[in-house]
């Protein structure tokens, strides 16, 4: 796992100003939910760098990604907003590779 310093750089190039946000995982506390390999409990897992530079800075109208898809017991697919932020996770199969899902249709 990286240090905090280390992944608060990672997203730093990432402008101000933009409406949409594309990231290949989640930020921490959103539509991040998967079972843990050792425990089996239910674990959030997305980045808290990432949560803490789109709530206090970047403030994007929409934030899509993915990575984490739906699996026994837990559906992450879909969309949650937050203040002005619309989140959007877009995995679209399931663990195995098979399309699941459709995508989404945003107009903005």
């Amino acid at each position: 796992m990286k240090k905090r310093g280390k992944l608060d750089m990672v997203w730093l190039p990432i402008p101000d100003d933009i409406d949409i946000l594309i990231t290949h995982g989640p930020p921490k506390g959103v539509l991040d939910l998967t079972h843990d390999i050792e425990s089996h409990a239910i674990v959030q897992v997305g980045c808290a760098a990432l949560r803490r530079h789109v709530d206090e800075r970047i403030q994007p109208r929409i934030h899509a990604f993915g990575h984490l898809h739906d699996e026994k017991g837990i559906s992450n697919y879909g969309m949650f907003t937050r203040g002005t932020t619309q989140f959007i996770n877009c995995a679209c199969c399931d663990p195995a590779g098979k399309l699941k899902n459709n995508g989404f249709v945003v107009e903005v």
